[in-house]
């Protein structure tokens, strides 16, 4: 190449490397630089895109979120007083009341101190029966648990546990000094779990089975809590369950009672804050998107500023498109710009919450209609506008919609933008390169011209100064 022939120009003093430089940099200029300023472009026009299509995608996932009709089945629940409540999606909204007279219980038995835990307490073999059940003589379950002359009252507990695991508790536990009880305990609350304990053969120590009595044996076998169950009062009206946990009264709606005597106020309302927050996601998202679909459109004829898509019709007309699915009227003639929401004349959405949350406490199932699809109240099957415009971006996303060919497009563009750069530069280089080598000749045929016209002018310069 001519930048490396340091010796061309010496012959003729006017074909030299820097003219070759400066007429392949007029070259380079006029045949190298637009395809680069292409390049260049194109590569902005790629992370336009690439931003285009992540910002249509969070505005498609916001328009998702709310054409779904679970987004209103939140409740929230205010309580004064000490029950508990927790509402499953999609409950009834409800105000109640709750006045709790009983708790539920189990029944914990406690049978009679001996000296030991591992001191013979059978004399003889024999049979332990424990009836479960509010009747003993018509019980819901029998247990029957064999023992053997010298167990313990370590091993007696362990074949209660190992025969009655599944519903009774047994441990041992010291009272005082030399003084060791078995105690029972009922798995389950209610009534229908009382424990009725009885020794068939007579065999286990009679201080086991001995009663309580505060003087003169306070260590005897006693009822130390009776099963019950939870009685209580739902709206002024008497109920009664084994347990404390209630979950047949209102459908998705979990009652825990907590203290006996205890009155609550029960509120189960519409959780508008849910809804509320995606909305506000929706219009953030849009505003978002549509701010830069101006940006990269823009063509300011006054400053000169322009967009990297200023002459592309189709990011253009995504907006467009968007703006036409938003402020569409539905079949009853019904807008989203009804319910707190609107557009400027630049565009840009904005959103009134508290005006949509009272038309949401007013008629929240009607806006759950329009929103997400369903039955209307005269009984026509309607798509929600959330479906359509969700419905509309998927012609956008995915691939082989849209904004994938557009992608396509603009990368083949790049890739026969980046074959043209290379063939234009090497066809410059070779240009150049033939260009440097005449040079070198010419300067060659000059320089020995200059040789031989030095050797003539000496000639007649010598035949000048002889005369």
């Amino acid at each position: 190449m001519a930048s490396a022939i340091t010796s061309l120009g010496i012959g003729s003093g006017v074909l030299t490397s820097d003219v070759i430089d400066k007429l392949k940099n007029v070259d380079t200029s006029r045949i190298i630089k637009p395809i680069e300023r292409k390049i260049t472009l194109n590569n902005q026009k790629q992370d336009a895109q690439k931003l285009l299509t992540s910002l249509i995608k969070t505005f498609k996932a916001s328009a998702s979120a709310l054409s779904y009709n679970t987004i209103f089945d939140n409740k929230s629940v205010e309580i004064s007083g000490k029950s508990e409540i927790k509402v499953d999606a999609g409950a009834t909204v409800e105000s109640f009341t709750l006045e709790t007279t009983t708790l539920a219980k189990k029944d914990i038995t406690k049978l009679g101190a001996v000296a030991s835990k591992v001191s013979d307490i059978a004399s003889a073999d024999g049979r332990l029966e424990i009836k479960i059940g509010s009747d003993p003589a018509n019980p819901k379950k029998t247990l029957s648990i064999a023992y053997t002359a010298g167990m313990t009252l370590n091993d007696l507990t362990q074949a209660i546990t190992e025969a009655a695991g599944d519903d009774i508790s047994a441990s041992v536990l010291q009272t005082g000094d030399g003084e060791y009880s078995l105690v029972l305990s009922s798995k389950s609350t209610g009534e229908n779990s009382t424990l009725t304990i009885n020794d068939v053969n007579g065999n286990l120590d009679a201080s086991l089975f001995a009663a309580f009595d505060a003087t003169t044996n306070p260590t005897g076998y006693e009822k130390v809590q009776a099963a019950t169950d939870a009685k209580f009062k739902y709206n002024g009206i008497a109920m009664t369950r084994s347990t404390n946990e209630i979950k047949d009264i209102i459908l998705g709606v979990n009652i825990t009672l907590k203290k006996e005597g205890d009155f609550s106020r029960v509120d189960i309302s519409q959780d508008t804050s849910k809804i509320t927050g995606e909305l506000k996601q929706f219009v953030d998202s849009y505003n978002t998107l549509i701010t830069n679909i101006h940006d990269m459109t823009l063509k300011n004829k006054e400053t000169g500023a322009e967009g990297v898509f200023n002459s592309n019709n189709f990011v253009k007309s995504i907006s467009r498109e968007l703006t036409k699915a938003i402020t569409v009227l539905s079949s009853s003639n019904n807008s989203l710009l009804n319910y707190g929401i609107d557009l400027n004349r630049q565009g840009r959405m904005s959103f009134d919450s508290a005006d949509f949350e009272k038309k949401l406490s007013n008629d929240p199932d009607s806006i759950k209609v329009f929103f997400s699809g369903g039955t209307d109240k005269d009984g026509n099957k309607t798509t929600g506008i959330f479906e359509t415009i969700d419905e509309r971006i998927k012609e956008y996303t995915g691939y082989g919609k849209l904004l994938s060919t557009f992608e396509s497009d603009l990368k083949t563009e790049g890739r026969n933008l980046s074959k043209n750069h290379l063939n234009a530069q090497k066809s410059l280089d070779a240009r150049y390169e033939i260009m440097s080598k005449r040079f070198m000749a010419y300067d060659a045929i000059i320089s020995r011209i200059n040789a031989q016209f030095s050797s003539l002018k000496m000639i007649i310069d010598s035949e000048s100064n002889s005369k």
